[in-house]
C-alpha cells in the first residue's frame, strides 16, 4: 500500500511538473506541436500516393492514415520520452539521486512517460479535429478513431517504452544515444504500416504495427482473428521485459563499474 501511494505522489508531481514546464516554456510547445502537425502532413502526403483508403476497401485516406500517425506519434513519444530522461538526468546529475528511490528506477522513468503521453495526446486531439475540417471525416468518426487508437496504444507505448529503454541502457554508459533514437524513429515511419497496409508478416515486431491493423480494421467494420490479438499483446510484452531487464542489467554493470557523475 505504501508502495502505492508512493507511486500516486510520483504521478501527480509529473504531472504538475510537465505542466508548469509547457506552461512556462510555451514557445517550445508551440514548436512541438508544430513539429507533430508537419510530421502529419508528410505523412500524409505518402498515403495520398498510396491511395490507402481503396486497399482497405473505402473512400479517403486521410482518417485511416490518421490512424497509423496516432500510433506512431505516440509509440515514437513514449519511446523518446525515457531514453531522453535518462539521458537528461544523467547531464543535470539528479540520476544517481533519483537511483536511491524505493521504487525501481525504470517504474519511475515509466511513469513520467505515461505523464508525458497524456499531454501528447492533447497535441494531437488539436491537430486530430483541425485536420477534420479538410479530411472528408466527421467529428463522430474521429471520436470512434480516437477512442480505439487510445485504448490500444494503452498496450503498444508499452512495448514502445521497452525499445526506449534498450537505447536508455545505452544513454547509461555511451551517455548521448539520442540522435540513434531519432534514426529509429525516421525508419519507423519508412519501414512500418503507418501510411499503408502491413506488406510482411515480419512488420509485427513493431510493437504498434498489429494494433494499427487492428483498429483499422475495427473502425471499417472487418473482424480481426484472435492470432492478431495474441501477437499484438507477445510482441509488446516482449519488448517491455527486454528493455526492463537490459536497463537494469547496464544499470547495475555501471553503478559496480561506471561513474554516473561523469557525463
Amino acid at each position: 500500500m505504501n508502495k502505492l501511494k508512493q507511486l500516486v505522489t510520483l504521478f501527480v508531481v509529473q504531472l504538475k511538473l510537465q505542466l508548469k514546464i509547457k506552461l512556462r516554456y510555451l514557445s517550445a510547445t508551440i514548436t512541438e506541436m508544430i513539429i507533430y502537425a508537419g510530421a502529419l502532413l508528410l505523412i500524409l502526403f505518402g498515403a495520398n500516393g498510396n491511395n490507402i483508403g481503396q486497399q482497405y476497401g473505402i473512400k479517403g485516406n486521410v482518417l485511416i492514415t490518421l490512424i497509423g500517425y496516432l500510433f506512431w506519434s505516440n509509440g515514437v513519444s513514449a519511446l523518446n520520452s525515457c531514453s531522453s530522461s535518462v539521458e537528461s538526468d544523467e547531464i543535470s546529475g539528479i540520476f544517481e539521486t533519483e537511483a536511491q528511490s524505493a521504487l525501481p528506477l525504470w517504474l519511475i522513468y515509466l511513469v513520467q512517460t505515461i505523464v508525458e503521453e497524456l499531454y501528447t495526446w492533447i497535441y494531437l486531439i488539436i491537430i486530430s479535429i483541425v485536420t477534420s475540417f479538410f479530411g472528408h471525416f466527421s467529428l463522430l468518426d474521429l471520436c470512434i478513431a480516437f477512442l480505439l487508437t487510445f485504448v490500444f496504444t494503452l498496450i503498444s507505448n508499452l512495448g514502445m517504452f521497452g525499445i526506449g529503454m534498450i537505447f536508455a541502457s545505452g544513454s547509461i554508459h555511451y551517455k548521448r544515444m539520442g540522435q540513434w533514437a531519432t534514426i529509429l524513429q525516421a525508419l519507423l515511419v519508412m519501414f512500418s504500416n503507418i501510411y499503408q497496409p502491413m506488406i510482411t508478416p515480419y512488420q509485427q515486431i513493431i510493437p504498434y504495427a498489429s494494433g494499427i491493423e487492428i483498429v483499422r480494421s475495427l473502425f471499417i467494420g472487418k473482424s480481426v482473428p484472435l492470432n492478431t490479438y495474441i501477437i499484438f499483446v507477445v510482441v509488446n510484452l516482449f519488448w517491455l521485459i527486454v528493455g526492463i531487464v537490459i536497463f537494469n542489467y547496464c544499470f547495475k554493470k555501471e553503478k559496480k563499474n561506471g561513474s554516473f557523475d561523469a557525463f
